[in-house]
C-alpha cells in the first residue's frame, strides 16, 4: 500500500505514524507545479492526502491506482469531485474543523474595518504622531450584520455579531429555526439584505450557483456607509466590480481574507487605504489546525479500513 502527503501540510509524527501503520508514507514539500509533477508525486499511490493541490480530470485520468483523496479541508472545489466519482475514486473532506477559528477573524475583520485598526497602525508607525483626526469610525453596536451562509461558520458570526449588539439578517437556501428563534434573526432575499446591512458577510460555500454572486448590482444596494467581509472564498466575489466600489466609494470599506492575486484588480484592491487584507488565515489557529490533520488522517485511515466517513459528493 503507497499512500502519498502531496503538499505542505503539517501532519504530525502522531499522524504520519498512524499512517505508517497501514502502508509506506511518501511526504512532499510545496506544490506541485504542474500536472505532471502532481503525478510524479502520486503515481502507483492508492491514498493521496493533500490541502492546496488541484487534482482535475487530466490527473485523476493518469493516476489508474488511486483509490481515495483524503482533503484537509472543508470545501472541495481544489479537486474534481464529478470526475473522481466516475473514476471509482472516494474524496472525502474536513467538516466544521475551524469554525470558531474563522468566525473569530471575521469579526476581527468587521473590527479592523470599521475602526480603521490597519491605517491608523501604519499612519502612528510612520509619523510617530497622535493624530486621531483621520481615523473617525463607525460603531457595529445597533448595526444590521447580513449574514450570507447559515451553516456553521455563518451561524457563529451571527452569534458574535448579536453579542456585540447587531440585529441580524441572513440569506440562506437552507433556514436556520435555531438561528431565528435564539437570535431574533431575519432571513430575506439576498438583494434586500445587501441593501438593508452595514455589514455584510459571507459564509457560503463557492459553487456553480455561488460563483461572483457579488457583483456589481448587489455591491449598489449596499448603503455608502456599509463594508463587505469575505472570509470564505475569493469566487463568491466578482472582484473587478468590488474593487470599483471600493474606489468610487460607493462602499465603506471591505475585510478580505481571500483575495484572487491572479485577477488584474488585485493590485488595486492591494492600494486602497479601505480595505483589510489577509493572507487566508482564517483556518490558521493551533487549535483548528491540530483538528484539521487529526480528521484528515482519521478519514484516511478509516477507508483503507473499509469504514470511510466524510465522504464528499460532487454537489459538495
Amino acid at each position: 500500500m503507497q499512500i502519498v502527503v502531496l503538499d505542505d501540510f503539517e501532519l504530525g509524527s502522531e499522524n504520519l505514524g498512524r499512517l505508517a501503520a497501514h502502508g509506506e508514507v511518501s511526504v512532499y514539500e510545496g506544490l506541485p507545479a504542474d500536472d505532471d509533477e502532481l503525478v510524479a508525486r502520486a503515481d502507483g499511490a492508492e491514498v493521496a492526502l493533500c490541502c492546496w493541490t488541484r487534482v482535475g480530470s487530466a490527473a485523476l485520468e493518469r493516476l489508474p491506482r488511486l483509490r481515495m483523496i483524503s482533503l484537509a479541508a472543508t470545501g472541495t472545489d481544489t479537486v474534481d469531485v464529478g470526475a473522481a466519482a466516475r473514476r471509482g475514486v472516494v474524496v472525502c473532506r474536513v467538516p466544521a474543523y475551524a469554525t470558531n477559528a474563522v468566525a473569530e477573524l471575521t469579526l476581527g475583520l468587521m473590527l479592523a474595518v470599521a475602526r480603521k485598526i490597519a491605517t491608523a497602525d501604519r499612519s502612528f508607525r510612520e509619523t510617530r504622531a497622535e493624530d486621531w483626526r483621520p481615523f473617525v469610525g463607525r460603531e457595529l453596536y445597533g448595526g444590521t450584520l447580513g449574514v450570507v451562509g447559515t451553516g456553521l461558520i455563518g451561524r457563529r458570526v451571527a452569534r458574535l455579531g448579536h453579542c456585540l449588539g447587531m440585529r441580524i439578517l441572513a440569506y440562506d437556501v437552507c433556514r436556520s429555526d435555531e438561528l431565528v428563534e435564539e437570535l431574533d434573526a431575519t432571513y430575506v432575499p439576498l438583494n434586500r439584505l445587501f441593501a438593508h446591512s452595514d455589514v455584510v458577510t459571507l459564509h457560503a460555500p463557492l459553487t456553480a450557483e455561488t460563483e461572483h454572486m457579488v457583483d456589481a448590482p448587489l455591491l449598489a444596494r449596499m448603503p455608502r456607509h456599509a463594508i463587505l467581509i469575505n472570509a470564505a472564498r475569493a469566487g463568491l466575489v466578482q472582484q473587478a466590480d468590488l474593487y470599483e466600489a471600493l474606489r468610487s466609494g460607493s462602499i465603506a470599506g471591505a475585510g478580505l481574507d481571500v483575495l484572487d492575486m491572479d485577477c488584474p484588480s488585485a493590485a488595486g484592491i492591494l492600494a486602497l487605504d479601505n480595505v483589510v487584507v489577509t493572507p487566508h488565515i482564517g483556518f490558521n489557529t493551533g487549535e483548528a489546525s491540530a483538528t484539521l490533520a487529526a480528521i484528515c488522517t482519521d478519514n484516511a485511515v478509516r477507508f483503507l479500513e473499509g469504514r470511510p466517513r466524510n465522504v464528499a459528493g460532487p454537489d459538495v
